[in-house]
């Protein structure tokens, strides 16, 4: 873990997602691309880094990465989008 700042977290969630986003444009048209689909692999693993360490570190990123015990935790943590990137 390298412990990021919140804010450079959701700044390489928001980036690398952008990335894949525009990848996968390209991908729908070039299936067979192997630049593009070690593109894509490269910057999934990095965006699923950063989303793990996000939710280490700063609780869940969405309310579908919730894992309720005995409470609703979403609401516990400020949420993504407040005062990130």
């Amino acid at each position: 873990m390298t412990n990021k700042s919140r804010e450079q977290l959701m700044c390489i969630i928001t980036e690398s997602s952008f990335a894949l986003d525009d990848v996968k444009l390209f991908l729908d048209t070039h299936p067979y691309d192997k630049e593009a689909l070690e593109y894509y692999e490269n910057y999934r693993q990095i965006r699923k880094a950063a989303m793990a360490e996000y939710r280490e570190c700063y609780g869940p990123i969405s309310a579908y990465d919730v894992e309720p015990a005995n409470e609703w935790t979403w609401i516990n943590h400020p949420w993504p989008w407040e005062g990130a990137c």
